[in-house]
């Protein structure tokens, strides 16, 4: 089974073309740049050069593998615009193929789709109600849905995590480095999170899977604090816990007015998932989520 991913060295991305390689897999990854084709190789993927902001020159080459994952996004202000133009390049190097052909077809979506919710926790049939700058995801979702040829499955991920990117490598490196932690707007916020080995398996499983307007939460736990998170790393690194709060226009001007949903406090949960794809995350608690991050820091 031959299997393209786009993103494939962002943190979902990563996770995936390891989780897929590990199954002998063949993964063809898009790579933008010569340092992101060697590092594609070395996962044992086979880059093929291209971008995002100009899908014309590869989709056709995408649409030949037995299926898609796409799990990229630019995080520019433009990444709508950017999506769109892929998706309208997709849609029309389609009508090209088989009415007999179909492809699994994998869109991330992100937990930042639901609205607030602190107390009961989000699943699949939940309102939608989108942070205005990634509200372009649910056009995008719902051109890929009138398809044809693509079985399309949507993932909202939770807060993804690791050793080398997310919430927990930050907050750890930042207590190492800075001797603080920097928590956005409120400590009290709640996330949900998952690790990226686990959330490489449930995409590995929706490609297997193959099924046609699936929608899947990915998360490990219901949620966490900022705040529990922050003690926790604090705990397991033998350091004195010293916190900083970060306002929502201030991390904004740092990374742009997407990072607002930082202070969006949620709680999720993933049955759905477990029932359909009989999957189950390997860290289920927080502690374990920090603890396999921690022992693969860099």
């Amino acid at each position: 089974m031959r299997i393209f991913v786009t993103g494939g060295t962002g943190q979902i991305g990563t996770a995936v073309v390891n989780a897929l390689h590990a199954k002998n897999y063949r993964v063809t990854t898009l790579a933008r740049s010569d340092a992101s084709a060697e590092l594609q190789k070395a996962m044992g993927a086979t880059p093929i050069r291209g971008s995002l902001t100009e899908p014309d020159g590869w989709v056709t080459e995408a649409l030949d593998h037995d299926a898609i994952v796409h799990a990229a996004a630019t995080f520019e202000s433009n990444m709508g615009e950017v999506d769109h133009e892929l998706v309208a390049s997709l849609l029309k190097a389609a009508q090209d193929m088989p009415v007999e052909r179909k492809i699994p077809f994998i869109y991330t979506g992100g937990c930042w789709l639901y609205p607030e919710a602190p107390i009961i926790p989000i699943t699949e049939r939940h309102v939608l109600d989108p942070l205005p700058e990634f509200a372009w995801m649910l056009d995008s979702i719902e051109e890929l849905a009138t398809c044809p040829s693509f079985l399309l499955t949507v993932i909202h991920p939770a807060y993804v995590v690791d050793g080398k990117r997310g919430t927990v490598a930050n907050f750890a490196k930042s207590l190492k480095e800075d001797g603080s932690i920097r928590i956005v707007e409120d400590p009290e916020t709640h996330h949900p999170f998952i690790h990226a080995d686990d959330i490489a398996d449930l995409y590995v499983r929706a490609v297997e899977h193959g099924g046609d307007g699936l929608l899947l939460n990915a998360t490990a736990i219901k949620s966490a604090t900022a705040g529990d998170v922050a003690k926790l790393v604090a705990e397991r690194l033998n350091l004195p816990l010293q916190t900083q709060v970060v306002s929502l226009e201030d991390i904004q001007d740092q990374l742009g007015n997407w990072a607002s949903g930082y202070g969006r406090s949620q709680r999720m949960q993933a049955d759905r998932a477990k029932d359909v794809l009989d999957w189950s995350p390997r860290y289920d608690t927080i502690e374990a989520i920090v603890d396999a991050c921690l022992a693969d820091l860099s």
